[in-house]
């Protein structure tokens, strides 16, 4: 009774509720299959002709049980259609009266459990989300290592066809010089005076040179482009590495009656000695190569915060900005004859930039078509 007069009670409350409600399911049918009611959380299931939702028992199954008591059927009623998600309700289905009445809804337990499942799911989501993002990572930095390998071996490929370059025709032009004044040598030696035999061999003895440097040159650049070269730091005075280059270059200067102007006072650094004298043996050759007899080459060093600025000036043909760009470029060959047609490689400035960095210094060029070059580098102290 108590339950009775609590309906009674709260009739119009919770004939609204029921009604309104998103969680009970109610539908009344005629078993003509007409639909006579459905409350908000039914009709939110039902698509198109409303009976034909009924796909776990058919309306056509209901209404074949026995209905000799109106309560005819009890248990999950799935509702939906074939082409999309269905859903099952826990339903008691009632008929009477030509009526065919159904009430339902999610029992509490089930509610539950998928909440349960659902949590785990939003918990795996979030640890696959998390793995996915590690793995872009991963990715990514995968591919910026493939990038730099590639950039890498680029480099590798460009030196090694620089290197086949320079064999191939750099060091087939002496030979074929060396050759050629050999055999006219060995043809006519009888027939001339001593004085044309020593030009011959003068001829020869300075193309062998050549070669030679540039052999050393070559060996230089492939042990630093493979890690091999020794590098052995001491404390070393500019000033005394600079005299001593200057000394070497002093017979080529006079020979072009080039003045070699050195200003360097004694400035010391931590460096190779080495790797520095031919730093310095490859900026005046190349100066000395460009500048035009009567010229002068001006070298000079400064101290600047924790490192010393020293400087390669020349007043000889100068270079234009197309050249400047690619001149410690390993991709690019730039060779250019001096100005009494001497021959290089361009592997002297590829290797002071080498031995430069290899002191963690840097080394660049100013230059002016027609008025010189300014070639500087920096050594920390």
């Amino acid at each position: 009774m108590f339950a009775k007069e609590i309906f009674r009670e709260w009739a119009g409350e919770l004939n609204q509720s029921l009604l309104d409600s998103n969680v009970l399911s109610i539908a009344l049918f005629s078993t003509n299959k007409e639909l006579i009611f459905a409350n908000k959380a039914m009709s939110s299931l039902f698509t198109g002709e409303a009976w034909q939702n009924l796909l776990n028992p058919t309306f056509d199954k209901l209404l074949l049980l026995d209905n000799s008591n109106s309560l005819i059927f009890e248990g999950y009623l799935t509702l939906g259609d074939y082409s999309s998600i269905n859903t099952s309700i826990d339903a008691q289905i009632f008929r009477k009266n030509g009526k065919v009445l159904i009430v339902g809804g999610v029992i509490a337990s089930q509610l539950i459990d998928q909440n349960k499942i659902v949590h785990k799911l939003n918990r795996d989501l979030g640890n696959m989300q998390r793995e996915l993002v590690k793995e872009k990572h991963v990715l990514e930095s995968t591919l910026q290592q493939l990038n730099l390998a590639n950039e890498e071996l680029e480099k590798l490929n460009t030196g090694k066809d620089r290197f086949i370059s320079i064999l191939a025709h750099d060091l087939k032009n002496p030979f074929t010089s060396i050759l050629g004044f050999l055999e006219i040598l060995r043809k006519k030696v009888h027939s001339y005076d001593a004085n044309k035999i020593d030009m011959q061999l003068s001829i020869i003895h300075n193309a062998a040179i050549s070669t030679f440097n540039l052999l050393e040159d070559i060996l230089l650049w492939v042990n630093a482009e493979s890690g091999k070269l020794t590098f052995s730091p001491q404390k070393v005075n500019i000033k005394d590495v600079c005299i001593d280059v200057e000394l070497e270059m002093k017979l080529s200067a006079n020979n072009k009656e080039i003045a070699l102007n050195n200003t360097v006072e004694d400035v010391f650094v931590h460096a190779d000695m080495n790797m520095i004298s031919l730093i310095f043996r490859n900026l005046i050759s190349n100066a000395l190569k460009f500048t035009r007899k009567g010229g002068q080459i001006n070298i000079s060093a400064i101290q600047a915060d924790s490192e010393v600025v020293i400087t390669v000036s020349d007043n000889g043909i100068g270079m234009r900005h197309e050249v400047l760009s690619k001149l410690f470029d390993i991709s690019h060959k730039v060779t250019t004859k001096g100005t009494e047609n001497e021959h290089g490689t361009g592997l002297g400035l590829l290797l002071c930039k080498e031995f430069v960095e290899a002191h963690g210094g840097r080394i660049w060029v100013e230059s002016e078509f027609g008025k010189g070059s300014d070639f500087r580098f920096t050594i920390p102290q």
